[in-house]
């Protein structure tokens, strides 16, 4: 079963291309590199300045998971913790 995630940011006003530039390159690795992740896309707010979603699709459960364990995706989580105000998280189904 092909799995979605996606995810509602919060982002620090003043630190938000610095985020953006950061989430890209990492959304790009992703795809480049793990085989089971599918699709990542990073959408900016035209209308909440500050608020960025996340939506990547994984082949499965396990390629989740591996990407959540993955070594780039400590490096993004330490390089960004800071920006993030909030985040709410959504694991789906894609259908």
């Amino acid at each position: 079963m092909t799995v979605g995630l996606v995810v509602h940011l919060d982002i620090e006003l003043d630190q938000l291309e610095e985020f953006l530039d950061i989430v890209t390159k990492h959304g790009a690795f992703s795809v480049e590199t793990e085989p089971g992740c599918l699709s990542f896309n990073v959408f900016r707010s035209t209308e909440v300045e500050g608020k960025v979603i996340l939506v990547e699709t994984y082949a499965d459960q396990a390629a989740l998971e591996s990407h959540w364990n993955s070594d780039h995706m400590q490096a993004y989580r330490d390089k960004t913790g800071a920006m993030i105000r909030s985040r709410d998280r959504y694991l789906t189904e894609v259908l």
